[in-house]
């Protein structure tokens, strides 16, 4: 018999549906708070007609064995609840108690187990008790080892232990600090709906996602994490790259599938950066190549993958008829061309397209027609209507990468007959002029199938691609004596304002950590000329100043010393076998006036 007892409440400016709405999102999303897990799937929702207490002690006492078999059907639970249609939402019942079973799927497969879930809604004291279990004995369970229980009573939301003084366990520790205070917020802030993508991964399986994407990260994840020689951070680009490639594998699966196609979809990367993304589908049997702007360093690394440094203009001659997909992946001022290239390269030419910065059709930003959205959700409407208006039947879904921006778009299928690719192509050349600064002067007559090379080359007569030489925009290239001339200038100002401060170390010592100025104000002191050198080279001031973080920090706009020893040294994200201090000279020892504030043993730099 389980005992509950209470771990933590909280009271809450909140009404009973506020909280089923944060129940019903902490049950089908759990992965937003138990970063364990991968992905997840329901496998049955059902009434109870018998006793609840008997149901609970029947989950808690059985092995997981006695609940399913080994295709995951339901077995021995007909007894205590009748299945429910998928019309039938237990959160907008009245009354009832319901039971959720739901399959966890962990992020690593080396060290978690998959967990079979047990949820018991109860409409008729809004409460919900949890309990999980896992399948290998051998390997932690994503859940929790305890069984608890969360309240809502008259505006006060409550979580509820079994048998809490009985066990230490870091899960009741977790209840307290990640899962509470998140429902606190849900509840609170009546969390809206999605109403552009509901959910993630909603066209692949889950079970099948997350095994696949542990395979592939064994497979390439830590080699390439070790061996990446550029200067971005490996562990979000490798990870995001594998998850990318995991989503479109299986969706290309379900396509051969769906249409009986024997061969694997061969495929163009427009703008694939760094290439992982070609590499991984390559070496996973998918025939493609990659095209960008600018070679990378890691290219080196990929021997037999086909990547070409290469400037796209949208035009005829950029048009793949004997390719499947041709996909965009943060493709920035390509973005919006990706269905267009795709609809005219060939009738069965698809897409995917995962969209990051926002440009229009000649390669300016983007700017959202309403304030009422964020720029992010204003881009992704208006790439929803370009895929449309390209003819795309265009499925939208969310993946699971380490992202803030993860929505993409999936073409298909066509809206149109290929009789009328013609009409189609004249819909494409109108919005195309619709949200360009110039227009096309002669129609484009594309026969797409044949790869007739138009009158009119160019698709767009302003399109700008980016520099294929990256400029170093981040003061580090502007001449010593001009940054030492502008860094003076601070530090008088600083100075100028006196605030002393006395050493721990040496009662007699004063150190005049100098005044708080306004970034705004001292770049009205800083001379003209000097500014305008830094712009032409960064973002200005703040840039340069933060550069220098060893002397100065910078908050809220506010410009101050940072006084030496207040901070240790933060490794960087990429592990080091080695850190070597004191080498960089200190500053303050050879520039401000009154020495470093601290003695040379605790000084992070050379004195």
């Amino acid at each position: 018999m389980m005992n509950f007892e209470k771990l933590i409440s909280q009271d809450v400016n909140a009404t009973e549906s506020q909280f089923n709405k944060a129940i019903e999102i902490y049950l089908n999303k759990s992965h937003l708070i138990n970063r364990r897990v991968l992905s997840s799937k329901t496998l049955y929702t059902g009434q109870l007609i018998n006793d609840v207490d008997n149901l609970i002690d029947l989950i808690t006492n059985q092995h997981i064995t006695h609940f399913f078999d080994k295709d995951d059907n339901i077995k021995n639970i007909f007894d205590h609840t009748k299945a429910l249609s998928n019309e039938v939402n237990p959160f907008e019942q009245e009354n009832g108690i319901y039971l959720y079973i739901r399959k966890l799927f962990p992020r690593n497969q080396r060290e978690f187990s998959t967990t079979f879930e047990f949820s018991i809604l109860n409409r008729e004291d809004n409460s919900l008790i949890c309990i999980g279990k896992k399948i290998n004995f051998f390997k932690q369970r994503l859940g929790l080892h305890l069984a608890y229980k969360i309240i809502y009573n008259a505006k006060n939301v409550s979580i509820h232990v079994d048998h809490l003084n009985d066990l230490v366990d870091i899960g009741a520790e977790w209840l307290k600090d990640k899962l509470f205070p998140r429902l606190i917020k849900w509840i609170e802030f009546d969390p809206k709906h999605d109403s552009f993508v509901d959910g993630s991964l909603n066209l692949v399986s889950p079970e099948i996602y997350a095994d696949l994407y542990n395979n592939l990260k064994k497979k390439y994840g830590k080699e390439l994490v070790e061996k990446w020689p550029e200067c971005t951070d490996p562990a979000k680009f490798v990870y995001e790259d594998i998850a990318i490639a995991t989503y479109l594998i299986l969706l290309w699966d379900n396509e051969r599938y769906n249409l009986m196609l024997g061969d694997k979809q061969s495929f163009v990367d427009l703008g694939c950066g760094n290439g992982l993304l070609v590499y991984i589908l390559t070496s996973e049997g998918h025939p493609g190549f990659g095209i960008d702007l600018r070679k990378r360093k890691i290219w080196d690394l990929f021997s037999g993958t086909h990547l070409e440094e290469k400037t796209i203009i949208p035009s005829s001659k950029s048009l793949f008829p004997d390719t499947d997909w041709i996909i965009g992946n943060h493709s920035d001022e390509l973005t919006p061309w990706i269905p267009v290239i795709a609809a005219r390269s060939s009738y069965k030419t698809r897409f995917f397209l995962l969209p990051c910065c926002a440009h229009e059709f000649d390669g300016r930003k983007f700017q959202r027609p309403s304030a009422a959205h964020s720029q992010y959700l204003g881009y992704l409407k208006y790439i929803k209507n370009v895929c449309e208006e390209c003819g795309f039947i265009t499925n939208i879904d969310k993946l699971r990468i380490p992202s803030t921006k993860r929505i993409c778009f999936i073409g298909e299928r066509r809206s149109y007959p290929r009789d009328q690719t013609n009409i189609q192509d004249e819909k494409i050349e109108k919005i195309i002029n619709e949200r360009s600064l110039q227009k096309t002067d002669e129609s484009i007559n594309n026969n797409n199938d044949n790869n007739n090379e138009t009158t009119n080359d160019k698709w767009s007569n302003d399109f700008k691609p980016r520099d294929s030489v990256e400029k170093v925009r981040n003061c580090t290239q502007i001449d010593k004596n001009i940054q030492n001339e502008i860094i003076n200038i601070v530090k008088s100002e600083l100075l100028a304002k006196v605030r002393i401060i006395n050493s721990d170390e040496d009662d007699n010592k004063k150190w005049n950590a100098g005044g708080q100025l306004e970034l705004a104000k001292l770049a009205t002191i800083i001379p003209n000329d000097l500014l305008k050198k830094l712009k032409n080279e960064c973002g200005g001031l703040q840039t340069l100043l933060r550069n220098h973080s060893h002397v100065f920090q910078i908050n809220n706009g506010i410009v101050q010393f940072k006084i030496p020893g207040s901070e240790t040294i933060i490794n960087n994200k990429k592990k080091r076998k080695s850190v070597i201090l004191k080498v960089k000279p200190c500053w303050f020892f050879n520039n401000h006036p009154d020495g470093c504030f601290v003695s040379d043993e605790k000084c992070n730099f050379k004195h």
